[in-house]
């Protein structure tokens, strides 16, 4: 006779309920699902609007002056104020399971919950691993309002010419969107005319001791540093929202770096290269930061090394619809077959643009 599908929805939902939220334990496509995990843990939500808007002023009015004894005030008014204007980024997946496959598992609740169980996984894991190449390319175009801001499109190493950065500065100015075009209007505000409005971006050519003196000049030019002192939870949350990433064979060879310089961190465990350390043998830090690899950066053009703080680019998510999960219900078309969706509006908000990081990277 068969369930009703009232029953089944029943089952599925009472089962869904009881596990875990977006559990992954499986051998996985990348080695870290760094930007899955900064959208659970790091994303600040925002309720309401069309789109996510805050504003900027550049410059300062400019009626401050030294003045002699009755001089006459002239009062001006200027403005220059911007709106920073980022679009919702609308994301989903979704599991299916047939009557059928539901029935045949019903006199196993260990086999009925693992079923249930992998069809989500999947759906997350399908997820997690759009996320990680997604947030490492561009959007498709200058009218792309279907995908996200990512990194490369605020952290960008073309100058206003759209040619490679030769040096080291407030340079980034032009993203190449995926159709080939360029342009430098980002997240509303156009960096062409606004100088401001460009990251800092810097040109190495190894992993070596001239590495780290354009790695320094970033670190002190964006304001990029780790607190001193750590032990206030405020400054720890603080020191928390410090990134940096790059592809393996970049953290590597900061690895091996301080191999050549000094060998005794095999032994310790610990040792200091001028604010370059691995702990434990698999992990870098650079000024104190955390150098994750990631493997979808590992062909990425130019060898990016990417650092950002999060509280001047910020993740965003929807309040109240993100990983906004719906009961089963029947698909159109198949009568036995139940769906659930997975739903959720997100993006990037850049707040800073000079302070937000810097990326460095080679000529080619």
């Amino acid at each position: 006779m068969g369930f009703q599908p009232e029953d089944i929805l029943d089952l599925v939902t009472f089962t869904i309920n009881d596990l875990p939220d977006q559990t992954i334990e499986y051998a996985l496509e990348h080695n870290e699902f760094f930007f899955t995990d900064l959208f659970e843990k790091d994303a600040i939500k925002v309720d309401g609007g069309t789109s996510i808007q805050r504003h900027v002023t550049f410059d300062d009015t400019g009626n401050a002056s030294y003045r002699s004894m009755y001089d006459l005030d002239d009062p001006h008014i200027q403005d220059r104020g911007h709106t920073i204007n980022v679009h919702w980024a609308l994301v989903g997946t979704n599991a299916s399971w047939d009557e059928f496959e539901i029935l045949q598992q019903m006199n196993s609740k260990k086999g009925f919950i693992d079923l249930i169980q992998t069809r989500l996984d999947g759906a997350i894991i399908s997820f997690a691993n759009l996320m990680e190449t997604k947030f490492i390319s561009v959007p498709d175009s200058a009218t792309d309002r279907k995908h996200p801001f990512t990194i490369p499109y605020f952290l960008r190493i073309l100058n206003s010419a759209g040619s490679v950065n030769t040096g080291e500065g407030f340079n980034g100015t032009t993203v190449t969107y995926g159709d080939s075009t360029t342009g430098t209007i980002i997240a509303g505000i156009d960096s062409a005319s606004e100088e401001k409005w460009r990251n800092y971006t810097g040109l190495y050519t190894a992993i070596d001791a001239s590495f780290l003196k354009v790695a320094r000049r970033a670190f002190i030019k964006t304001h990029f540093k780790m607190p001193i002192i750590l032990k206030s939870p405020l400054i720890k949350k603080r020191a928390e929202k410090m990134r940096m990433v790059a592809g393996t064979d970049t953290v590597v060879d900061l690895m091996d770096l301080i191999d050549k310089r000094d060998d005794n961190h095999t032994s310790t465990k610990r040792e200091s290269l001028g604010g370059l350390t691995v702990d434990g043998g698999d992990l870098v830090r650079l000024n104190r930061t955390p150098v994750l690899p990631l493997d979808t950066l590992d062909s990425a053009s130019y060898t990016p090394l990417y650092a950002f703080d999060l509280t001047k680019l910020q993740p965003v998510v929807h309040d109240g619809y993100w990983m906004n999960r719906k009961k089963p219900m029947v698909r159109p078309g198949q009568h036995t077959a139940f769906t659930t969706y997975i739903d959720g509006a997100h993006n990037v908000l850049p707040l800073n643009m000079q302070t937000l990081g810097f990326v460095l990277h080679k000529s080619s």
